[in-house]
């Protein structure tokens, strides 16, 4: 097993001499087996200089069986001489917090830990991120028990690629599944082997979760009466599947490349021209790449693509569409923009209007604050608003409608109510510069009316902006 285990580290090019690899050791027979075989090979290679850690969570969620997998696990490192971290966590409480299963729960409890460890050895010992890898223990059967768990659930075809030899995390991290090759049987084999005596978690056997179903009942009913090999069939397909994504993707970036404009931690934008004649298996990836640059990284279905589909094509310059609570895909004319709708909105109430001598104003207007500067008008008559109907603005060349004005300065429909103005009455004396337009100079400077700007010939008091 360990030589099987070293040849998919080799071919996934998994780990690499002087890496940190933190191990999920939760104490079952899948990640006891990882623990021994990658102690062993740590061991027995000492020019590769590998470092090893375990991380064990507590999920609270079967009591005295909970505290004995702890204490077992803590055994275990200190009979290898394996620096063991382990944390407590309440899962049934971060599953109501989080209106998530117990399942969930569990898994966000685990992937957290795992990455606060990875990032607190990269902080304080000062590793390199490209020397820290997080293992975890799937195996061939868990492979394709995703895979089926999946496809019940209605997958794209890449999620029948299944779950990958090496992936990484949010915050830059390797997660390496060195086991993913060996199957159940071939673990137990070695566990009995080696005299590992790892502990056995009865609810597996429970069929009170779709995975435990799919594992108790499902495949066990397909070998029997369809296909005896039905787990080697099913990672076949998903390796296959796998090579699919690889190209497809490959080639979904370069589209990306391509037609990206512009991006900040806000909001991603792609021109619609450099992707609208691309293959939808390629579009449609582009839109998951843009996706995931803004923070939507799963649970993005096909009703999701097929929306932002929609506003590639639609005849409205300014149709959006919602895919979440949190995200939105936006039409902004020739633009399709992603973006998260918390983040939509430019901030209220941060501009301070000041009434300044025409001497004071000459050594002001040098301060990092200073914004904008009005001459010819009274300081009681203005107000920081959002638009109302009636409101005009003198843009040089002529009064204009505030509504024609954003129409002619592209800005989409859904942001209009939310660009704040200074006004006297219906008179717009500035547009003030927002993140919600594209064009670079209305986001850092706005527009100002042509009748009261401030200038060298002005005369009396100067009514000054200030951001706060």
């Amino acid at each position: 097993m360990k030589n099987k285990t070293l040849q998919t580290i080799k071919k996934h090019k998994l780990i690499e001499n002087d890496m940190h690899i933190i191990i999920g050791l939760s104490g079952g027979p899948d990640s006891v087996c990882l623990f021994d075989i990658l102690c062993s090979i740590a061991k027995e290679n000492p020019k590769m200089n590998l470092k090893i850690y375990a991380v064990h969570v507590n999920h609270k969620l079967r009591p005295v069986a909970a505290e004995d997998d702890q204490r077992y696990v803590e055994e275990l490192c200190a009979e290898y001489g394996v620096q063991c971290y382990t944390k407590i966590a309440d899962c049934l409480n971060i599953a109501r917090k989080l209106n998530l299963s117990s399942e969930e729960a569990g898994r966000k409890a685990r992937y957290d830990t795992f990455s606060e460890t990875a990032l607190n050895l990269h902080s304080t010992e000062r590793i390199p991120k490209n020397k820290i890898a997080i293992a975890l223990a799937h195996n061939a059967n868990d492979q394709c028990e995703t895979i089926l768990f999946r496809l019940i659930r209605g997958s794209g075809t890449d999620g029948l690629s299944g779950i990958a030899y090496k992936r990484f995390d949010d915050n830059g991290f390797a997660v390496i599944r060195p086991i993913l090759d060996l199957t159940r049987n071939e673990i137990e084999k070695y566990c009995q082997e080696r005299n590992l005596s790892p502990r056995i978690d009865h609810t597996n056997s429970e069929n009170i979760y779709t995975r435990n179903k799919i594992r108790n009942m499902l495949i066990p009913y397909i070998e029997e009466n369809f296909n005896e090999n039905i787990t080697e069939t099913v990672n076949r397909l998903g390796k296959i599947a796998s090579y699919d994504r690889e190209f497809l993707r490959d080639n979904a970036i370069k589209g990306y490349q391509s037609a990206h404009i512009d991006k900040d931690d806000k909001r991603e934008a792609l021109n619609i021209q450099k992707i609208e004649n691309l293959h939808k298996a390629i579009r449609t990836r582009i839109y998951t790449i843009a996706l995931e640059k803004v923070g939507m990284r799963e649970n993005v279905s096909f009703s999701h693509l097929e929306a932002i589909d929609r506003l590639i094509y639609s005849d409205s310059p300014s149709a959006s569409a919602d895919l979440s609570d949190c995200y939105m895909a936006i039409r902004e004319y020739d633009n399709i923009v992603f973006m998260k709708k918390d983040k939509t909105k430019t901030s209220q109430n941060i501009w301070n209007l000041r009434k300044m001598s025409r001497e004071d104003y000459d050594t002001y207007k040098k301060e990092a604050n200073f914004h904008g500067a009005f001459s010819g008008v009274d300081i009681e008559n203005l107000e920081i608003r959002t638009r109302r109907q009636g409101d005009k603005i003198n843009i040089g060349t002529g009064i204009k409608k505030l509504q024609d004005f954003f129409v002619d300065e592209k800005l989409p429909k859904h942001y209009r109510d939310d660009v704040q103005v200074l006004a006297r009455g219906s008179e717009i004396l500035w547009v003030m510069p927002s993140e919600l337009y594209s064009k670079k100079i209305m986001r850092q400077k706005g527009r100002f009316s042509a009748d009261y700007r401030a200038d060298d010939d002005s005369t009396g008091p100067i009514i000054v902006l200030e951001k706060l």
